[in-house]
């Protein structure tokens, strides 16, 4: 008996000179920290706290050594570590070899003061290694456990933070202070290039569960009721590259905002998005509102557009419906056919006189002449205005457009 008690004998009295001499050893570890571990050598990176922690675990550790029921001191502190550095977003890697070079600096520690002040054979502290050892074992896994779960917690507070941030910034104008807090909380330049994009699937459709990815360009995503807000962060790429790289499933449609310069034109980007969206024809588009300005002043008026539908078009409405469809798509073809009866002709497979036929009917009909500029813009929007907001348009005019509900 008394040769196993020998071994716990010398130990307990190299943990009691280990805490008699306080700062003086625990600079000694957190020196050989510093030594081994560069991360934690490095000034800016390495956590402002490690002196304390270092003492604390060391002094825990040496008690619990000579007491066994202060272990529950040990464990909390493990744990506590371990949550301290997950919120201070320390890599785990990084704590878990610091960890473990402090408990070999601990070891170190006791052979040497045994050596050094000849408390006993140090031989005899074999014996009590594989103790130390496993209980130091024990608590890296305390740490690395309870730094999982506090990351846990952690990444989803940031991952909220940065939704409610990113929906205030899409709702917020002209706030140059929280444009600048936003900025540093979601890692973005203040100051850079953006562009928005409102994606609209169809009922039932599939949700997308996170941001399209486009090379070169990074981009957050904001749910937002049936639609989902893209923000992305063009840096020098032109829009083009975020069209090209956005893909519109059966259904789906997309619109694209022009670019803003900095964080707090985001609301406005998302509002001409919006616009944009607006103005799809169908599923499966990807639409940028500079190469649809003037359908996008349409539907930014559906009253006005509503109005000038009724006064350009509603004449045509008195025709049979299958002659009034036919003369509408053909005036239709000839302008996308920038006014060349010729071509307007052999899209609808008929002949130019055919064509120009029905467009002397529509100047009759309507009172206007295709051969005048302002006439035959008040056509062309006219009849855009017809395709955005349906045929009723032309017969309701205002009346549609107030009871009509908004896109």
């Amino acid at each position: 008996m008394q040769h196993s008690s020998a071994p716990l004998e010398l130990f307990h009295r190299a943990c009691r000179r280990l805490l008699e001499r306080g700062t003086d050893f625990t600079d000694t570890v957190v020196d050989r920290i510093r030594a081994d571990v560069p991360y934690y050598a490095d000034p800016v990176l390495a956590p402002p706290d490690v002196r304390r922690s270092v003492g604390t675990g060391v002094r825990h550790g040496l008690e619990a050594g000579m007491e066994p029921e202060r272990i529950v001191d040990v464990e909390r502190y493990t744990r506590e570590l371990g949550v301290r550095r997950a919120e201070q977003g320390r890599p785990l890697d990084e704590v878990l070899h610091a960890f473990r070079v402090a408990g070999s600096g601990v070891w170190s520690g006791l052979v040497g003061v045994v050596e050094r002040e000849g408390l006993g054979d140090v031989s005899q502290l074999v014996h009590v290694a594989e103790l130390v050892w496993k209980s130091n074992d024990r608590d890296a896994v305390l740490v690395a456990d309870a730094y999982r779960q506090a990351a846990e917690g952690v990444a989803s507070r940031h991952t909220e933070r940065v939704r409610l941030i990113l929906a205030a910034l899409l709702e917020t104008r002209d706030d140059a202070a929280f444009a600048r807090d936003a900025a540093a909380v979601l890692d973005l330049p203040l100051d850079g290039r953006y562009a928005v994009a409102v994606v609209a699937t169809p009922p039932y459709g599939r949700e997308p569960r996170s941001a399209p990815e486009v090379p070169g360009i990074r981009i957050l995503r904001h749910a937002a009721a049936e639609l989902d807000v893209l923000v992305a962060h063009l840096g020098d790429l032109p829009l083009d590259t975020l069209a090209a790289g956005l893909r519109a499933g059966a259904g789906v449609r997309i619109g694209i905002s022009p670019v803003v310069q900095g964080l707090d034109g985001l609301a406005r980007a998302r509002d001409m998005a919006a616009l944009a969206l607006r103005t799809c024809r169908a599923g499966g588009e990807v639409v940028r509102l500079d190469a649809r300005l003037p359908d996008g002043l349409l539907v930014s008026r559906p009253d006005l557009a509503a109005e000038l539908a009724h006064q350009v078009l509603r004449p045509l409405y008195d025709l049979e419906p299958a002659d009034r469809e036919t003369l509408l798509a053909t005036v239709g073809v000839w302008i996308e056919q920038g006014g060349s009866a010729a071509q307007a002709a052999r899209r609808m497979f008929c002949h130019r006189n055919t064509v120009l036929n029905r467009l002397r009917r529509v100047e009759q009909i309507t009172g206007l002449s295709l051969t005048r500029p302002r006439d035959l813009l008040r056509l062309t929007l006219a009849l855009d205005a017809h395709r955005l907001l349906g045929p009723a348009a032309a017969l309701l005019g205002s009346q549609h457009s107030r009871s009509r509900p908004a896109l």
